[in-house]
């Protein structure tokens, strides 16, 4: 059914609708079927919040107005929490999202970090049936499955970033079991990771369609935009896919193909305008890891529609960089990497995009006069 769906709507259609319907059931019969495993502040071992945009202030001054708005003053007293808990009870964990629940059925939400995202569904009901049943069984476990796992961006601030938060808070034996999904698990750029001995050591448990029972699992939400955490991905990049510092500096416009949900519709007009001002056209789709490592670290400028591969900033290192953001049209602007590049120390600048011509393609217009203007102040500054 959903693939005869997707050959008949748009995939944006398909999602706006999936969401009404999920936020209708998180309100609704979810609460019936998926009750809450309760939790005192005392049971877990690091519970707290933060402000990043007011731990890392954005220099916003020469932002668009909206984007100038939303960052000084939307996402000022925006917080995000980090937490750790050891679940010492028996759980089942469900193979599609990652969920655990308790042995009385309850959802046990602090073992996904975004589990109170609108978007994500709760387990199939097949999990009640399964809670006292055989099942492959781990005596402690640490769960690395989230939201988003498979996502090239969530791998690095949410995934990855839990075993970093764990040796600081825990210092676990790397022969404790590692809960991962095969969807992340089979990824080009875990494997990439997989060869470093920081990850090859450890025990993988790799969760495909069995559900899964641990008596003691490890479960933690580290904040997701952590310096600390950038400048540990970059050590463990191999040192030859990272270009020297003597080599000559790129400037590279990142863009994204049209079988994309977000793309720039105008795109040939939009190059265009980077090679006048010296910017190769780059797609990250059609390049391994080790090459997108080697361009975006040897890149003094970078042009990117809002996507993961924005992320690769992080293997620019300490050297400078420039970064031009091009966003959708849209009521709010995801932070990601506005925050990420003020932490790493970078200039950075956005353009606001306009609807493109198809309704619920993903398409962005980029308006060309404004692009040129924002680019040559960017080279400029």
């Amino acid at each position: 059914m959903k693939n005869l769906l997707k050959k008949i709507f748009p995939l944006l259609l398909l999602r706006r609708w999936q969401l009404r319907v999920n936020k209708l059931r998180i309100c609704t019969i979810d609460r019936l079927l998926f009750p809450e495993h309760p939790f005192q502040p005392a049971d877990f071992q690091v519970q707290r919040d933060e402000a990043p945009f007011r731990l890392y202030p954005v220099e916003s001054g020469h932002l668009d107005p909206r984007l100038r708005r939303q960052f000084e003053q939307q996402n000022r007293d925006w917080t995000q929490d980090e937490y750790l808990l050891v679940y010492e009870q028996p759980c089942v964990i469900e193979p599609r999202y990652g969920w655990a629940l308790s042995a009385d059925g309850q959802l046990i939400y602090p073992s996904l970090g975004f589990s109170r995202a609108s978007y994500l569904p709760k387990p199939d009901m097949a999990v009640k049936k399964l809670l006292h049943a055989p099942l492959e069984e781990y005596a402690e476990l640490i769960s690395l499955r989230d939201t988003g796992e498979e996502n090239y961006y969530h791998f690095y601030n949410d995934v990855l970033a839990k075993l970093f938060f764990l040796d600081e808070h825990l210092k676990l034996a790397p022969e404790v079991p590692v809960l991962i999904s095969k969807r992340l698990y089979d990824r080009p750029f875990f494997q990439y990771f997989l060869v470093h001995p920081y990850l090859r050591d450890r025990h993988w448990v790799v969760q495909d369609e069995q559900y899964i029972r641990s008596r003691r699992t490890y479960f933690c939400k580290p904040f997701t935009h952590t310096p600390s955490y950038y400048e540990r991905v970059l050590a463990m990049a191999r040192p030859e896919d990272l270009a020297p510092a003597d080599a000559p500096e790129r400037r590279l416009f990142v863009t994204r193909s049209p079988h994309r949900l977000r793309y720039v519709e105008n795109n040939a007009e939009v190059a265009a305008i980077c090679a006048r001002h010296g910017f190769e056209m780059v797609d990250f789709d059609e390049m391994t890891l080790p090459q997108q490592i080697w361009a975006i670290s040897g890149a003094r400028y970078v042009v990117g529609i809002h996507g993961a591969g924005l992320v690769n900033m992080l293997y620019r290192g300490g050297r400078p960089m420039g970064l031009l953001e091009i966003y959708p049209a849209a009521d709010y602007f995801p932070f990601h990497y506005v925050l990420m590049a003020n932490q790493l120390g970078f200039d950075y600048d956005g353009i606001i995009g306009l609807p493109g011509s198809l309704p619920f393609s993903g398409a962005i217009r980029v308006d060309e006069a404004e692009f040129e203007r924002r680019l040559t102040a960017l080279l400029a500054r």
